[in-house]
Protein backbone atom coordinates (compact mmCIF):
# COMPACT_ATOMS: atom_id res chain seq x y z
CA UNK A 1 0.00 0.00 0.00
CA UNK A 2 1.41 3.59 -0.58
CA UNK A 3 1.86 6.63 1.83
CA UNK A 4 -2.11 6.93 1.79
CA UNK A 5 -3.09 3.31 3.05
CA UNK A 6 -5.61 4.92 5.33
CA UNK A 7 -7.55 6.47 2.60
CA UNK A 8 -7.70 2.84 0.38
CA UNK A 9 -8.70 1.13 3.92
CA UNK A 10 -11.38 4.18 4.23
CA UNK A 11 -12.63 3.32 0.82
CA UNK A 12 -12.54 0.02 1.30
CA UNK A 13 -14.51 -0.23 4.53
CA UNK A 14 -16.56 2.20 3.06
CA UNK A 15 -17.47 0.73 -0.12
CA UNK A 16 -17.97 -2.84 1.83
CA UNK A 17 -20.69 -0.37 4.24
CA UNK A 18 -22.18 0.81 1.35
CA UNK A 19 -22.59 -2.62 -0.29
CA UNK A 20 -24.51 -3.89 3.23
CA UNK A 21 -21.84 -6.18 3.95
CA UNK A 22 -21.93 -4.90 7.79
CA UNK A 23 -25.23 -3.40 8.60
CA UNK A 24 -26.48 -0.05 11.02
CA UNK A 25 -25.36 -1.83 14.34
CA UNK A 26 -23.14 -4.22 13.01
CA UNK A 27 -19.43 -4.35 14.41
CA UNK A 28 -16.58 -3.50 11.93
CA UNK A 29 -13.51 -6.12 12.48
CA UNK A 30 -10.87 -5.36 15.27
CA UNK A 31 -8.22 -3.22 14.30
CA UNK A 32 -5.69 -6.52 14.72
CA UNK A 33 -8.03 -8.30 12.13
CA UNK A 34 -8.11 -5.36 9.85
CA UNK A 35 -3.96 -4.80 10.16
CA UNK A 36 -3.62 -8.60 9.03
CA UNK A 37 -6.78 -8.53 6.51
CA UNK A 38 -5.49 -5.06 4.65
CA UNK A 39 -1.88 -6.36 5.47
CA UNK A 40 -0.69 -2.98 7.55
CA UNK A 41 1.59 -2.81 10.19
CA UNK A 42 0.83 0.24 11.92
CA UNK A 43 -2.20 0.28 14.28
CA UNK A 44 -2.55 4.49 13.31
CA UNK A 45 -3.35 3.66 9.45
CA UNK A 46 -6.52 1.26 11.12
CA UNK A 47 -7.38 4.09 12.99
CA UNK A 48 -6.75 7.07 10.46
CA UNK A 49 -9.56 5.25 8.12
CA UNK A 50 -12.16 4.54 10.92
CA UNK A 51 -11.88 7.98 11.60
CA UNK A 52 -13.05 8.90 8.28
CA UNK A 53 -15.68 6.70 8.51
CA UNK A 54 -16.73 8.21 11.98
CA UNK A 55 -16.65 12.06 10.50
CA UNK A 56 -18.43 10.30 7.34
CA UNK A 57 -20.97 9.66 10.34
CA UNK A 58 -20.80 5.73 9.24
CA UNK A 59 -19.61 4.41 12.18
CA UNK A 60 -18.72 5.24 15.99
CA UNK A 61 -15.86 4.19 18.09
CA UNK A 62 -15.97 2.69 21.26
CA UNK A 63 -12.67 2.25 23.41
CA UNK A 64 -12.54 -1.33 24.19
CA UNK A 65 -15.89 -2.49 22.66
CA UNK A 66 -14.92 -1.04 18.79
CA UNK A 67 -16.14 0.37 15.88
CA UNK A 68 -19.69 -0.04 15.12
CA UNK A 69 -22.07 1.19 11.77
CA UNK A 70 -24.25 3.62 12.26
CA UNK A 71 -25.22 4.73 9.03
CA UNK A 72 -24.64 3.27 5.68
CA UNK A 73 -24.84 6.52 3.87
CA UNK A 74 -22.37 9.23 4.52
CA UNK A 75 -23.30 12.35 6.31
CA UNK A 76 -21.20 13.71 2.89
CA UNK A 77 -23.55 12.50 0.20
CA UNK A 78 -26.88 13.41 2.16
CA UNK A 79 -27.79 17.18 0.96
CA UNK A 80 -28.95 18.93 4.56
CA UNK A 81 -31.75 20.73 2.77
CA UNK A 82 -33.38 17.88 0.86
CA UNK A 83 -32.88 15.66 4.02
CA UNK A 84 -34.57 18.11 6.42
CA UNK A 85 -37.24 18.69 3.68
CA UNK A 86 -37.78 15.36 3.51
CA UNK A 87 -38.37 14.94 7.02
CA UNK A 88 -40.04 17.95 7.48
CA UNK A 89 -42.79 16.52 5.11
CA UNK A 90 -43.14 12.89 6.97
CA UNK A 91 -43.38 14.79 10.67
CA UNK A 92 -46.50 17.19 8.57
CA UNK A 93 -47.89 13.57 7.37
CA UNK A 94 -47.47 11.72 10.69
CA UNK A 95 -48.97 15.40 12.63
CA UNK A 96 -51.84 14.95 10.27
CA UNK A 97 -52.52 11.35 10.55
CA UNK A 98 -52.25 12.11 14.41
CA UNK A 99 -55.02 15.24 14.32
CA UNK A 100 -57.12 12.89 12.01
CA UNK A 101 -57.09 9.63 14.51
CA UNK A 102 -58.03 12.37 17.20
CA UNK A 103 -61.36 13.66 15.81
CA UNK A 104 -63.84 12.97 17.46
CA UNK A 105 -67.59 12.45 15.90
CA UNK A 106 -70.64 12.34 17.48
CA UNK A 107 -73.75 11.16 15.32
CA UNK A 108 -77.31 11.57 16.18
CA UNK A 109 -80.81 10.01 14.86
CA UNK A 110 -82.63 13.31 14.79
CA UNK A 111 -86.55 13.31 14.00
CA UNK A 112 -88.24 16.89 14.31
CA UNK A 113 -90.70 15.21 16.50
CA UNK A 114 -87.71 13.42 18.39
CA UNK A 115 -87.13 14.20 21.99
CA UNK A 116 -83.34 14.11 21.03
CA UNK A 117 -83.97 16.53 18.87
CA UNK A 118 -85.79 19.38 21.27
CA UNK A 119 -83.34 18.87 23.90
CA UNK A 120 -80.22 19.01 21.88
CA UNK A 121 -81.64 22.01 19.92
CA UNK A 122 -82.64 24.07 23.05
CA UNK A 123 -79.61 23.29 24.56
CA UNK A 124 -78.01 24.92 21.94
CA UNK A 125 -79.55 27.98 21.20
CA UNK A 126 -80.03 28.47 25.44
CA UNK A 127 -76.10 28.55 24.90
CA UNK A 128 -75.54 30.33 22.10
CA UNK A 129 -77.73 32.96 23.70
CA UNK A 130 -75.85 33.31 27.06
CA UNK A 131 -72.78 33.36 24.93
CA UNK A 132 -74.11 36.18 22.96
CA UNK A 133 -75.47 38.02 26.23
CA UNK A 134 -72.27 37.37 28.23
CA UNK A 135 -69.96 38.43 25.02
CA UNK A 136 -72.06 41.75 25.59
CA UNK A 137 -70.70 42.62 29.02
CA UNK A 138 -67.64 40.86 28.90
CA UNK A 139 -64.71 43.61 27.14
CA UNK A 140 -61.84 41.35 27.60
CA UNK A 141 -60.11 38.24 25.16
CA UNK A 142 -63.14 36.35 26.26
CA UNK A 143 -65.58 38.18 25.02
CA UNK A 144 -64.45 37.07 21.51
CA UNK A 145 -64.01 33.13 22.71
CA UNK A 146 -68.08 33.53 23.66
CA UNK A 147 -69.01 35.45 20.40
CA UNK A 148 -67.32 32.46 18.75
CA UNK A 149 -68.87 29.97 20.51
CA UNK A 150 -71.96 31.22 19.59
CA UNK A 151 -71.19 31.12 16.10
CA UNK A 152 -70.41 27.44 16.72
CA UNK A 153 -73.78 26.51 18.45
CA UNK A 154 -75.54 28.52 15.78
CA UNK A 155 -73.82 26.93 13.05
CA UNK A 156 -74.76 23.29 14.73
CA UNK A 157 -78.29 24.38 14.80
CA UNK A 158 -78.11 25.29 10.77
CA UNK A 159 -76.49 22.23 9.98
CA UNK A 160 -79.32 20.02 11.96
CA UNK A 161 -81.94 22.05 10.17
CA UNK A 162 -80.68 21.92 7.23
CA UNK A 163 -79.78 18.27 7.91
CA UNK A 164 -83.47 17.48 8.83
CA UNK A 165 -85.37 19.12 5.78
CA UNK A 166 -83.15 17.19 3.32
CA UNK A 167 -84.29 13.94 4.53
CA UNK A 168 -87.79 15.47 4.53
CA UNK A 169 -86.98 16.07 0.94
CA UNK A 170 -85.79 12.76 0.14
CA UNK A 171 -88.46 10.68 2.00
CA UNK A 172 -90.91 13.34 -0.13
CA UNK A 173 -89.79 11.92 -3.09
Amino acid sequence: MTAYQYAAIYDALRNRIEAGEFGVGDRLPSISALQEEYDVPSLGTIRAAQQMLVEDGMIRTEQGRGAFVVSVESARSIDPDDALSKALSHISRARAALTAQAIRRVAFDLDATDDTYYVLTSALEEWQSRCDFQAEEEESPLADDLRRWAAHARNLLDTIEAALNREAQEEGR
